[in-house]
């Protein structure tokens, strides 16, 4: 098979995207016998029709549609190689790419970036015989961070996508993590019942959880995530309290839902570090025994003998695994004081 050119994967994928090859030039800045050309090239190379056209446009064949796929990923891994090789040579850093989950991101991210700051430049054994030491605020490891939902994120660690994410379940032997996936438990913390003053008082069962029956009536501001883990949570304890929470508002903005109970509008199990400090709202404490949040470390599971064996003969891989290194110690160190 001819050596694929990626600028015929480009036209392939702008075609697929846009409908047509007119749109596929105005997207990639060709003309349009660019375009084709470089699609013929492709199709020989490969030895299948990749395209057909139609009145209503230029789509992909079926095997043209897997090509696109295959050549997102391969586009992908360029763009991402072009970034990784202009960020070592300008910074002598190399990427890594974490995901959180947007609550636990504010808080985690900046200390962490902080903290990688304090780290001296990392660098392959052969630099360090060649190379005078780099300043000290010069880091090993830069931070591509992803704020997404738990599932997404999930996805895109599987995927290859991430290399690490910051994640929550709401019991720690039940994570909803694939077995393909490692996690790590970083921290747990509390959840509290958080209603309009209006409401009034609300009363706990010998076990100090809160009577939920009390809130029947109310509307629920549960995420936008239908997985959420401290919505299961709550529609488990409302189910056992002989009724199904009544959704009337989904958002991941805990500031936001605040504003929503301060004003009368919704009730809401909201974590310990974004609890508000507001006297229209009632805070009431759930008891950790019976629920909280874990926040869990979670990356790809890989073999130690094989990750060894690749490592050796590949310093980008070395290079890479090292810089993931430095992340987890971080991330260690800086979640240290909420356990």
């Amino acid at each position: 098979m001819e050596t694929l050119d990626t600028r015929g994967l480009s036209a392939l994928r702008a075609i697929a995207e846009s409908g047509s090859v007119a749109a596929a030039a105005t997207t990639l800045g060709w003309s349009q016998p660019t375009v084709n050309h470089h699609l013929r090239n492709l199709e020989r190379a490969l030895g299948s029709t990749l395209i057909e056209k139609s009145p209503r446009g230029s789509q992909p064949t079926v095997v043209g549609g897997l090509v696109v796929s295959r050549a997102v990923e391969i586009l992908g891994l360029c763009d991402r190689l072009g970034a990784e090789v202009a960020l070592w040579r300008e910074d002598q850093a190399v990427p890594v790419r974490i995901g959180a989950v947007p609550t636990v991101g504010a808080r985690v991210i900046p200390k962490l970036h902080n903290q990688l700051q304090k780290r001296a430049r990392w660098q392959t054994p052969d630099e360090m015989a060649t190379v005078l030491p780099a300043p000290a605020d010069m880091t090993a490891a830069a931070l591509d961070v992803t704020m997404d939902e738990h599932a997404k994120l999930v996805a895109r660690l599987e995927s290859g996508d991430l290399d690490l994410a910051l994640l929550v379940s709401t019991d720690i032997d039940k994570t909803w993590i694939p077995s393909t996936l490692k996690a790590k438990h970083l921290y747990s913390e509390q959840l509290f019942l958080c209603v309009p003053k209006s409401v009034g008082p609300v009363s706990f069962d010998a076990h100090g959880m809160p009577d939920l029956t009390a809130l029947v009536s109310q509307t629920w501001a549960f995420s936008i995530d239908p997985g959420d883990a401290i919505d299961e949570v709550v529609r488990s304890f409302c189910v056992a309290a002989g009724f199904e929470p009544r959704v009337g508002m989904r958002m991941d903005d805990y500031a936001a839902i605040i504003r929503m109970i301060a004003a009368g509008l919704a009730v809401a199990v909201i974590p310990d570090s974004s609890v508000p400090e507001d006297p229209t709202v009632e805070v009431i404490p759930m008891p950790m025994d019976a629920c909280r949040r874990d926040v869990l470390l979670v990356s790809r599971a890989r073999s130690g003998e094989s990750t060894a064996k690749v490592s050796r003969h590949d310093p980008i891989i070395a290079a890479h695994h090292a810089a993931v290194a430095e992340v987890v110690a971080d991330v260690g160190t800086v979640t240290a004081q909420w356990r």
